[in-house]
Order: C-alpha cells, then structure tokens, then sequence
C-alpha cells in the first residue's frame, strides 16, 4: 500500500516538474541546470574579492596583532630594565622615546624630566645594562638624551677583563665610535669589551658600551686608537632606562 502511494506521490511531483518547465520554455533546454551554477570565474573573483566587512575584520585583527606583538616587546625590555635595577641595586627609571630630533636623529627626546629626579650626565641604558648615552638637557617634564654614536658624545671608558685599560670613547657620525687614547704599550684586541669607567661623572662603572672591531695603531703613534661598535641597534629602540 505504501509503495502503491510512494509511486502515485512520485508521478505527481514529475508532472508538475514538467508543468514548470513548459511554462518557462526550458524543457528542452539542457543545459539550464548547468547555467543556474556559479561560473568557475565566478567563484574565483569572490575569493579574491571579499565582501568589505570581512576585509574590514581581517584589518581589525592585523591591527590587534601588531598591538599585541609591540606589547610583548615593552613587557620583555621592561623585565631587562627591572632585572638590571635589581642585580645592581640602581635607582632607575624607565623612560619612552616619543621622538628624535628632527635635525639630528642622534639625539632622543624622552618622556620624563626634572619632576622624577632625571640630571645631566646620568646614563641611559637597555636591555640588562648596555649604556646607550647620557642625558644632555633636562625640563621638567621631558628630557633629551644623547646617543653614543653621536659625533659630540665623549665618555671616559675601560677596556678588558680587568679594566685597568683606559681611554675616550667618542661618537663617529653617527654609525659607530671610536676609543681615542689607547697607551701604546696596552694589549687591546678585537672582541674586547668597552665599559664605563669610573672617572664618569653621574655613570656607574661597568656599564658595557660596545664592543672592539678594530684596533689602529702605528710604532711612531703615542696612543693606539679603535673601532667600537655598539651591541644593540639604536634604530630600534623605543623604551629606555636612566640609572640616577
């Protein structure tokens, strides 16, 4: 009985089918069905060119990630800064670069001054204790701070395991540094280190400032001279520590 009616319901269906179709005119058209499917190209071109809330989301997220990686770059230069404030015992503060200055890109200015303790000559350092230069001009809200690179920046320096090498590590256009007045008969050698020593006014001894490429020197010379190069790249940097 079911199957008698199965059979009735499935004749019915095609008849209306077939009603439709003649109807419409595509009864002996084919290839209808074939047309009502989307174009390869079709498909193509709507996955090349999706609809603009969904463009607009993946921006949002973009966006979000780029937030979420400068985040975790703060958080990890800020853990260096207190790790060095703790080992050494400083008084240090933790200062952003909201700009360099326009005519020398050597010099940045920072967002904290004279109202949390900042003075001329103190250093600035990264990472766990790598002294990048020294404040050259305090107001109360904002300071600037002078790279070591820069053609004026002069730091009396010591170089070697035992730092009793001593010279002036001046800044060279901006690219590198070099160590002026190395006595002859001192052994320097490429890879030594160069840290500040304690004829540094406002500067605590100890702090690496780079570190030797090259040493120049000749017999009738009285002094040996280097190439330093610093051991971050300043390009980079965006979140300081000053060491009071």
């Amino acid at each position: 009985m079911f199957r008698k009616n199965f059979q009735i319901f499935f004749i019915f269906f095609v008849a209306i089918l077939l009603l439709l179709f003649l109807k419409t005119g595509h009864i002996f058209d084919i290839g209808f069905l074939f047309r009502q499917l989307p174009a390869p190209q079709q498909t193509v071109n709507r996955l090349l060119n999706p609809p603009a809330d969904l463009a607009e989301e993946y921006n949002k997220i973009l966006a979000q990630n780029t937030q979420l990686q400068a985040l975790a770059t703060e958080n990890k230069e800020l853990r260096a800064l207190l790790s060095l404030k703790e080992k050494k015992n400083y008084q240090l503060i933790a200062a952003n670069i909201l700009s360099r200055d326009l005519l020398n890109q050597n010099l940045l200015i920072l967002d904290v001054g004279a109202n949390l303790g900042v003075e001329l000559g103190q250093a600035v350092v990264v990472d766990d204790g790598l002294m990048i230069g020294k404040i050259i001009e305090v107001k109360e809200g904002a300071s600037i701070a002078r790279l070591l690179t820069d053609n004026l920046s002069k730091v009396a320096v010591s170089v070697g395991e035992e730092q009793l090498i001593s010279g002036i590590l001046e800044g060279s256009l901006g690219l590198g540094m070099n160590l002026q007045y190395i006595p002859q008969e001192q052994e320097v050698k490429k890879g030594d280190l160069v840290v500040s020593s304690r004829l540094s006014e406002n500067i605590p001894a100890g702090l690496i400032l780079g570190r030797i490429e090259e040493v120049k020197f000749a017999e009738e010379d009285l002094f040996k001279q280097a190439v330093v190069s610093p051991l971050v790249d300043y390009n980079t940097l965006s979140l300081v520590g000053i060491i009071f």
